[in-house]
């Protein structure tokens, strides 16, 4: 070891199939101050950065399972601010570019000088390290969710109310992920470390609901030998979820109201109050004010459940995001089933980007399961056995305003715009051949705005 043992604290990890190149590397570093993990192949490599969170990884582009490119992309839905490095050959230049663009820090072309990888590598880190900090829950859900325009706003929505302790109303088809974004919600809050609770009131009878909300008095009903908590107070200092509200009965709904107003619960069969302090959740994939219309929902329980509301896009409303999300599935279904399928084949993943997605999210896991199961080596389009829901078509600007039915003609509005702007952005990008200085000149704004806002819509140059 030399005198840069202040670098000691970074754990690197190098992925390379080759045995000899992967004792240089690990050399070249350890005499550096680094500390150095290896793995001769992705599957490996994916392991020992969930276990021992690298600070950055190394990779070498050709794998025995998968490409460095594949391996990049899992690595970053983990940890989306990993710096990634990659070795390549001439033959892998082109790939090495597409990784760049992928998220990749940077590539080194073999053989490599010693010194050129050590300074790429402090670069890295030095660059992870001057990168704002974001809160970790945030971080999960952009991994979880992806980074199109429609999922981003749900995330800003998000990050805004999840500080307060408002009532949130989320809306959107089932299926779309609004309990991973109620769970996020949580995590962001002040009371994170208290309890997260869900109750999904589509599948409690009507008989059981409030004894499941509020729990019982011992002998409060036959069979009834002891006293039992309801989800109210499991959930005390926490957060309630509430999914598919929609379905609660009148009666249910009169209590809860009076719950909300007055903090404090009764058992079933009991007299005594009992103080709760919840943070309230609910999700629905119905129109409520049209239910409250129909007379099938109360307007006052209504007002007190929507302080804020958030909508949470249909899968069908950000394909840019379906990739992604099917690569985290895959990953989760090797981990499953101990296998290691390595990625889609371009014929499958066009098929996944055509498809209409009538089950959302959920249906995509069940698909990419499924498929991981019959599977050997990649995932091709006879592996997704995609059922026919219609014709395939493309998402127009009226399925973004489907998923925000209910909302006020000023978020409308203020959705469609964010959608002519990232429009008007990527066209501007392309005539400019990607020089944002360029883009900023023909738009008449600062460079500054341009960049901000290419990042905001996962536009790159």
């Amino acid at each position: 070891m030399n005198g840069e043992m202040s670098e000691s604290s970074d754990v690197i990890l190098v992925v390379d199939d080759d045995e000899s190149m992967r004792r240089i590397l690990q050399l070249v570093l350890q005499r550096a101050g680094f500390r150095v993990i290896t793995a001769q192949d992705a599957g490996e490599g994916l392991c020992l950065a969930r276990t021992c969170g690298p600070r950055l990884a190394i990779l070498d582009y050709r794998l025995p399972d998968m490409t460095g490119l594949d391996l990049l992309r899992r690595l970053k839905v983990a940890s989306p601010h990993l710096p990634v490095i990659l070795l390549t050959g001439f033959a892998d230049l082109a790939g090495a570019v597409v990784a760049i663009k992928e998220g990749a820090f940077d590539y080194l072309s073999k053989p490599f000088d010693n010194q050129g990888l050590l300074n790429k590598v402090r670069e890295a880190l030095a660059c992870r390290q001057q990168a704002p900090m974001i809160p970790s829950a945030t971080l999960g859900l952009r991994a979880r969710m992806g980074t199109s325009p429609a999922i981003t706003r749900t995330i800003e929505d998000v990050e805004r109310v999840a500080p307060t302790n408002f009532a949130v109303s989320l809306f959107g088809e089932t299926g779309a992920g609004k309990e991973v974004v109620a769970r996020a919600i949580h995590d962001l809050s002040p009371r994170a470390s208290h309890p997260f609770v869900a109750v999904d009131c589509g599948t409690i009878p009507d008989t059981l609901i409030e004894n499941e909300l509020f729990g019982h008095e011992r002998g409060a009903f036959t069979g009834a030998e002891r006293q039992q908590p309801g989800k109210f107070e499991a959930a005390h200092g926490g957060t309630l979820l509430l999914d598919e509200i929609g379905n609660l009965a009148w009666s249910a709904q009169a209590r809860l109201l009076r719950v909300l107003q007055e903090r404090v619960i009764y058992r079933v069969g009991g007299t005594k109050p009992v103080p709760v302090d919840v943070r309230l959740i609910s999700a629905s994939n119905q129109d409520l004010t049209e239910a409250v219309s129909k007379g099938t929902f109360r307007e006052d329980l209504l007002y007190r459940l929507c302080d804020y509301r958030v909508a949470v896009p249909p899968l069908r409303a950000r394909a840019q995001d379906i990739l992604h999300i099917a690569a985290q599935f895959l990953a989760e279904a090797n981990r499953e089933l101990g296998k290691q399928v390595g990625s889609f084949t371009e014929e499958a993943a066009a098929a996944l980007l055509a498809y209409h997605w009538p089950g959302n999210v959920r249906q995509l896991r069940s698909i990419v399961r499924r498929a991981v199961l019959i599977a050997n080596f990649t995932i091709d389009t006879h592996h997704l056995a995609l059922p026919d829901a219609g014709p395939e078509r493309t998402p127009t600007a009226a399925d973004n305003v489907v998923y925000q039915t209910g909302l006020s003609l000023k978020e409308i509005v203020r959705t469609r715009m964010a959608d002519v702007e990232r429009q008007v952005l990527f066209e501007a990008l392309q005539r400019s051949r990607g020089n944002k200085a360029a883009v900023a000149r023909m738009l008449q704004v600062d460079y500054k705005t341009v960049h901000t806002k290419l990042k905001t819509y996962g536009l790159s140059a």
